[in-house]
């Protein structure tokens, strides 16, 4: 090569933008878990506004439902099948199940996340588990 193509392709590779750093597995399964969980949410809002509560569903509406169900299942599968190397995506894991357990009033759901982020951070290489928020903490005693 010569010099001036030396110096060109330098110079190409400076002034070539930087491609922007590809999000990590663990904030796109989150988003995607997010996603399926707000779609699940307006379909059944969107199911009583349209058939009223009790009214008899369309063979399409089942399907597109089950649909909804299905990417619902498997998103959070990828969530649940992550662990979290690092304290920011501990603090994001945390922060998701804190989420989705205000979302219902079920105090169910918020054993269930806690159940689930024991298991969690109890796998090799798992980052130590961040200060849960008050909606995630066990009941006090009676």
């Amino acid at each position: 090569m010569t010099r001036r193509a030396t110096i060109a392709s330098a110079l190409a590779m400076l002034a070539a933008p930087a491609l922007p750093a590809a999000p990590s597995p663990f904030a796109v399964a989150i988003r995607r878990a997010r996603l399926a969980d707000a779609a699940h949410l307006q379909a059944g809002r969107d199911s009583i506004d349209v058939f009223g509560s009790n009214g008899p569903r369309p063979a399409y509406w089942r399907a597109y439902r089950f649909g909804v169900m299905a990417e619902r299942y498997s998103a959070r599968r990828a969530v649940y099948a992550l662990t979290p190397a690092t304290a920011d995506e501990a603090h994001a894991l945390v922060a998701y199940f804190a989420e989705r357990a205000s979302l219902t009033a079920d105090p169910g759901a918020a054993k269930a996340a806690r159940r689930r982020l024991r298991k969690v951070f109890a796998r090799p290489g798992a980052a130590s588990a961040p200060e849960m928020p008050a909606i995630l903490k066990p009941p006090a005693p009676s």
